[in-house]
């Protein structure tokens, strides 16, 4: 499959990153939608570890992103949002890729950077169950539930719901949104 060829994709990686949801989009974006997908870290090559020991190299350093580049940001769970969200370089990328209008999807931890980019006022979001309070602080609406779309956003909860989010990913990076697969959710 190539349906994807063409778009590029970044996602945002930290140490202790939850392995499952940085690997499992990038092997089918990457794989089987033959999506351009860069991973983002503090250094270009430097390897980052996930929370179970799986590495993967940083394509590209936070400073050097651009939201022109890219058609889609993937930030995975894990504690790695919760290490990258202090430097400001993140926040800002986060932030100005927002502006872009083009999708941005978070699951379980990920959305701590949508948070500390103050970007959830007003909208319906999910995340890790320990998140809920901070979601809701943030200004959105946390709705228990594998996938959650929001305008732009994508959002799920843990890494049992990769599924669903991997498939909205796909679907609003084909421009035909993740509406399809959020009622699809809800249906299970």
């Amino acid at each position: 499959m190539e349906e994807l060829k063409g778009k590029r994709v970044v996602m945002l990686a930290g140490e202790g990153f939850e392995d499952m949801e940085l690997m499992y989009p990038l092997y089918r974006l990457r794989y089987e939608a033959c999506a351009d997908v860069k991973v983002a870290g503090l250094e270009k090559g430097k390897t980052i570890t996930g929370k179970h020991g799986m590495p993967v190299a940083a394509d590209i350093a936070f400073k050097d992103l651009s939201p022109d580049d890219y058609d889609c940001l993937v930030i995975p769970g894990g504690q790695g949002p919760d290490h990258i969200r202090i430097y400001p370089e993140v926040i800002r990328f986060v932030q100005d890729f927002d502006r872009t209008g083009k999708p941005v999807a978070a699951i379980c931890h990920g959305v701590q950077i949508l948070i500390t980019a103050r970007l959830l006022k007003g909208k319906r979001a999910t995340g890790w169950k320990s998140l809920v309070v901070d979601i809701e602080d943030a200004g959105a609406t946390y709705v228990n539930e594998p996938l959650i779309t929001d305008a732009q956003y994508i959002f799920s909860r843990q890494p049992t719901d990769l599924g669903y989010f991997c498939d909205a990913v796909l679907r609003a990076l084909q421009g035909a949104g993740a509406g399809q697969a959020a009622g699809m959710a809800r249906a299970q």
